[in-house]
């Protein structure tokens, strides 16, 4: 180093020698001051007094030293019981969670499963029906083509559209159905109503319609409709609607009676029973009237079973009165129109 580097200021000079002189008088006091305080201390044990304090002390601070110890096991035995319980309390709680989330998920499961399942079961149900909805309209149509067939005179499928048609198999025959062709309940009833595919009768439900038939009140005549309309207006209706209807069914074929409801019953009211001498007739009936309109109502032509009409007229007229010749119920009189036999009968309901 250059001798001009090595020399110091007196500025800087002055200044590090205060600071060692600063130095030395702090080094002297704490000297002054340890041999003071090394004197005391010699002076005090020499006093038995000082001692016995000093041990006294000393005996005091390693006691409370034992009790904060003691104090601190104590307090982290707490601890420990507190952490214990804590942790058992913890796992108590997490496991009735567990149980709470693993019953919502089963709920979930079993929900979602029903849901699954319902839906399964809708669609088969779907699946079924657009099934036998086909099905039923397949059968319908080989039974119009047979059924054209058979009006065609081909007769080998006679046996097959003359089966029966069970609206409820296995039940029991509904015992109004098979007297009068007909039951109140309809397809309600928990019988069953064995209807043939092919039949000589033909049955045609509120065929012919008059207000004296109707026993609700009219808007028009209100409960005075048996005043409006007598026994001769009925008559007269009567007659217009035979007349109406006897040329376009008898040209299908020869037609054996023609009996007409008079009864007030929904289920009977206005029905009218045509009996052909041949099924290919009846037939041929069914085909072309089914699904007409006559006086603004759609025609439901239906075949029925053979009737004995003895029975299913109403006993009182049929005791004073044989069914061949003009018949009297307990309130009206049937009419006999020409021939063919042509009656306005009232059957029991």
């Amino acid at each position: 180093m250059t001798e001009k580097s090595v020399k110091m200021s007196r500025k800087d000079w002055r200044k590090l020698f205060k600071k060692n002189r600063r130095k030395r008088h702090r080094q002297k006091v704490a000297q002054e001051r340890d041999r003071l305080a090394q004197q005391t201390e010699q002076v005090k044990l020499a006093n038995p007094n000082y001692v016995a304090y000093l041990r006294e002390k000393d005996q005091l601070e390693r006691e409370a030293a034992m009790r904060e110890e003691e104090r601190s096991r104590y307090e982290h035995a707490l601890w420990l019981d507190r952490e214990r319980e804590a942790r058992v309390a913890f796992e108590m709680l997490r496991k009735k969670r567990e149980e709470e989330q693993r019953k919502q998920d089963e709920e979930r499961e079993r929900i979602r499963k029903e849901f699954e399942e319902l839906e399964r079961k809708a669609k088969e149900a779907k699946e079924e029906k657009q099934r036998l909805l086909e099905e039923l309209r397949r059968r319908q149509l080989e039974r119009e083509r047979l059924m054209a067939e058979y009006l065609a005179g081909i007769d080998d499928h006679l046996e097959g559209l003359g089966q029966m048609v069970d609206t409820r198999p296995g039940a029991n025959a509904c015992g109004f159905f098979g007297k009068i062709g007909v039951c109140r309940y309809g397809i309600r009833c928990s019988s069953n109503h064995p209807t043939p595919g092919l039949s000589q009768l033909l049955l045609i439900p509120n065929f012919f319609a008059h207000p004296a038939l109707d026993d609700r009140n009219n808007p028009e005549y209100g409960t005075d409709s048996g005043i409006e309309f007598d026994e001769d207006e009925l008559y007269r209706c009567y007659k217009e609607f035979f007349h109406d209807i006897i040329a376009e069914f008898e040209s299908f074929g020869s037609i054996q009676y023609i009996f007409v409801c008079r009864n007030h019953a929904v289920h009977l009211r206005g029905n009218v029973f045509i009996q052909y001498d041949s099924v290919r007739s009846a037939a041929k009936a069914q085909q072309r009237m089914n699904g007409r309109f006559y006086a603004s109502r759609q025609l439901h032509v239906e075949f029925r079973s053979p009737i004995s009409w003895p029975a299913a007229v109403c006993g009182k007229s049929s005791q004073k009165y044989p069914l061949k010749k003009s018949l009297k119920s307990s309130a009206q009189t049937f009419i006999l129109i020409t021939s063919p036999s042509c009656l306005l009968i009232c059957l029991n309901p």
